[in-house]
């Protein structure tokens, strides 16, 4: 395992990735800190469908939101 040293830049505290990570520049990433002091980078995916082809997300229980009309309150749950 790798080991990175955080670093002040003006204001900020930086942390360098290194290139074999094949991180591109510009890349977005949304960060967390948890109770341990764990920081997790998350890739920020513009549209997770972009690449999805035609009824690649459909299940066998599609057919139940057809043509659904509520006529009271199904949905005040």
């Amino acid at each position: 395992m790798d080991t990175v040293k955080a670093r002040k830049q003006g204001n900020a505290i930086m942390v360098t990735l290194s290139s074999k990570l094949a991180v591109k520049e510009g890349q977005e990433f949304f960060y967390s800190k948890d109770n341990e002091g764990i920081i997790s980078l998350i890739p920020k995916v513009d549209d997770y469908f972009a690449n999805a082809k035609p009824g690649q997300f459909t299940d066998s229980d599609d057919h139940l939101a057809t043509d659904f009309i509520p006529i009271g309150n199904e949905l005040d749950d």
